[in-house]
């Protein structure tokens, strides 16, 4: 080797043998390092003005709060050199916290051939890197020729009738791995995707038949023609053949636009090669990032997943074959994705997500879904195959601005006892800190909600409830919102339940249904969901309170439809039979929400009189990959279709399981791919208001005057 190829390593340390047992480690592997040594992190600053080394490492342990200040220089001066903590101990637990912390990995002398590997796998790294630098910053030179690439690049498209694929193009061909001699003219085009993601291809077809599919796209797995798994995005387009209505599916090439080589930069840089996903380091950089908001509605939660005894694995189908088994996993855990999730790899056999859903309840349903898949899959390779399963710990991230390592860790305890029961399955990491501080924290709360009711800082969302099988217009579900002293949105998740505990939840559901009727009274709403709470289901004053609201606003009575949790039905039969009996005696219609999460949905249905039930949304959480859950929903469908009650899925948050919906004979859907990203809350002080809804057949707007 030349010296021209040598590679500079900075060892932070007082002590030289640090220094001279690097030196010989990374010689004996290959390597010709020059050594320094600085004996503070101070140090590292005038040495950067001299020259940038290719790697850091850094003597001591996680707490001794010696790499932040390494990190931070490295960030200003060398932000493509890597840093490792070399410790006395090697664990997970130290990985993860140094890794947090901005370290690489860390490593130990007591274990000389793996701290051979990791320095030569960051040397390699870092000279990609520099690399990648380089071809990003001249990518731009590159754009005409890649848009004349681009140019002769052609769409897969293929066109569907009754099923059958009656034409498909040469490109469409080579996507699934036919010769361009082959004819897939009269061959169903099921044939050509996972048995899992039939029923949502199904009713994507259907939908777009209707007219009932917008520009989003079908995410499935597709077969190709020597039986492999792929990832295919379809686009939905009516169409006509031999004048007869068809769909067309279009598949986009590759490079799709022109930040394609940045993209694909980024890629390299940022996400782990084997499984496509965030690398450790990028995933604590942007789930830090994403943990400084509030999420948009609904939970957060961090999940930390492990295969079991994959050791195991490894002996049924060798080193080859298990890294193929985890780049499955990571395929699998690709098919669980929704708006706002982030994933990624923390190296060796941890992977690691940060979610967002409607509730903790939909959170543990998406863990619970994934175990399952997970645990039913076969992973082969040549002739040789093997199984696992996995366990996954949950935590919820409670509140703002919150250190997602300390997450992490609480979600790998939870991850370690779930292993240690027996493993295949999920488990929640303990909440018991939350439950203390629950009382003090409710003394202060009540007094907040108070002053809200007083100053009239509660605020209602309508979002909007669109057709599927059914048609609906000025259709809309009721949220309920609280502004603090500042004018600051408070989610319901942090208020309701204190109210709930504290009795003002009362108070509250007879704000939101004065302002709901008063809302009607200003537009043209043609229906309004309204919640009620237990202590509202029980109160025997209510039904005469809600005909002096009828009388003072004076709209027809059959604009709201008061809803109550299914829970709440089952334990309060006889109070719900009679509250629902009398509302609707007014006009007024009834729903039961939550459907299908107890085990009294069918008798609820048989004894309570209503116009809909509302499907829970925890239902909705991997639908269009388990044909089990869809199996419940269209059950649950039949069971309301017999009694003549139309049926609402909620949390809907993606076109694959809309699709499913259609295809089992949902009437209604609502959640986060019904409504538009921005919603207008309604203000009663103003004196105009406009509420925008998103449909799946348009917009529609909504002109409210006071």
């Amino acid at each position: 080797m030349s010296e021209s190829s040598a590679v500079t390593v900075t060892v932070v340390s007082s002590l030289d043998d640090h220094v001279s047992a690097i030196n010989t480690a990374l010689r004996d592997a290959g390597h010709p390092a020059h050594c320094s040594k600085v004996a503070r992190a101070s140090d590292l600053r005038e040495q950067f003005q001299t020259h940038l080394p290719d790697l850091i490492i850094a003597f001591g342990s996680p707490e001794d709060n010696l790499l932040k200040p390494i990190i931070d220089l490295r960030d200003a001066q060398a932000p493509d050199t890597p840093v490792l903590l070399a410790s006395e101990t090697v664990s997970e637990d130290t990985i993860l916290e140094a890794m947090s912390q901005g370290a690489l990995d860390v490593v130990s002398l007591k274990n000389i051939p793996r701290l051979q590997a990791v320095t030569t796998r960051e040397l390699d790294h870092g000279r990609l890197r520099r690399s990648l630098n380089s071809v990003e910053s001249s990518a731009q030179q590159y754009l005409q020729e890649l848009q004349s690439l681009k140019q002769g690049s052609v769409e897969s498209i293929a066109d569907i009738q009754e099923g059958i694929i009656v034409n498909a193009n040469p490109a469409w061909l080579e996507l699934f791995g036919y010769s361009t001699d082959d004819d897939l003219g009269g061959h169903p085009i099921m044939d050509l995707c996972s048995v899992t993601d039939r029923s949502a291809l199904k009713g994507a077809l259907a939908a777009c038949l209707r007219g009932k599919w917008d520009d989003s796209k079908l995410c499935i797995s597709g077969l190709s023609a020597d039986d492999k798994d792929f990832s295919v995005e379809f686009s939905l387009d009516t169409a006509e053949f031999d004048g007869e209505p068809a769909v067309r599916l279009r598949v986009a090439p590759a490079l799709d636009d022109a930040k394609a080589p940045v993209e694909l930069v980024e890629q390299a840089v940022h996400c782990d090669p084997l499984t496509g996903l965030y690398n450790g380091q990028h995933f604590i950089v942007r789930a830090s990032e994403r943990a400084q908001q509030a999420p948009a509605g609904g939970v957060r939660a961090v999940a930390y997943l492990r295969p079991d005894r994959f050791s195991r694995a490894w002996d049924d189908v060798g080193l080859t074959g298990s890294e193929a088994a985890l780049a499955h996993l990571g395929r699998i855990l690709k098919e669980y994705v929704q708006p706002g999730d982030l994933y990624g790899r923390f190296g060796g056999t941890v992977f690691v997500v940060m979610l967002e859903r409607g509730t903790m309840a939909d959170t543990e349903a998406w863990a619970e879904q994934l175990v399952q898949n997970i645990g039913a899959t076969v992973f082969e390779q040549d002739e040789r195959s093997t199984a696992l399963t996995c366990s996954v710990g949950l935590c919820e991230v409670n509140g703002e601005k919150q250190d997602v390592a300390k997450f992490l860790t609480e979600a790998e305890k939870a991850c370690r006892l779930a292993r240690e029961q027996g493993g295949n399955q999920m488990q929640l990491s303990d909440h018991s800190s939350a439950v203390k501080n629950e009382q003090q924290e409710d003394a202060a709360w009540v007094q907040r909600i108070r002053d809200a009711l007083m100053d009239n800082r509660l605020r209602l969302e309508h979002q909007p409830v669109a057709s599927l099988n059914n048609e609906i217009d000025g259709t809309f579900d009721t949220l309920v919102r609280m502004l603090d002293e500042e004018g600051n949105t408070i989610l319901p998740g942090e208020f309701i339940p204190v109210a709930e505990r504290t009795g003002l939840i009362k108070n509250i559901d007879r704000w939101v249904i004065g302002e709901s009727m008063a809302f009607c009274a200003k537009s043209n709403a043609q229906l309004v969901f309204v919640r009620l709470s237990r202590e509202s289901v029980v109160d025997e004053s209510l039904f005469e309170w809600l005909q002096s609201q009828l009388q003072e606003h004076q709209i027809n009575s059959s604009r709201i439809c008061f809803e109550v949790d299914e829970e709440v039905a089952g334990r309060h039969l006889r109070q719900t039979q009679a509250l629902a009996a009398q509302v609707r005696e007014q006009g007024f219609r009834f729903a039961i929400e939550h459907f299908g999460n107890g085990n009294s949905s069918q008798q609820l249905l048989s004894n309570i009189p209503m116009e809909f039930v509302k499907i829970d949304g925890s239902l909705m959480q991997g639908l269009h990959k388990n044909t089990a859950v869809q199996n419940t929903v269209k059950e649950l469908a039949r069971l309301a279709r017999e009694q003549h009650v139309l049926t609402i899925a909620e949390r809907v948050q993606d076109a694959n399981t809309m699709a499913v919906l259609w295809q089992l004979g949902i009437s209604y859907i609502q959640g986060n791919y019904v409504q538009s990203s921005e919603i207008v809350i309604e203000d009663v002080s103003q004196t105009s208001v406009t509420t925008r809804a998103l449909s799946l057949s348009g917009e529609a707007e909504l002109e409210v005057e006071a």
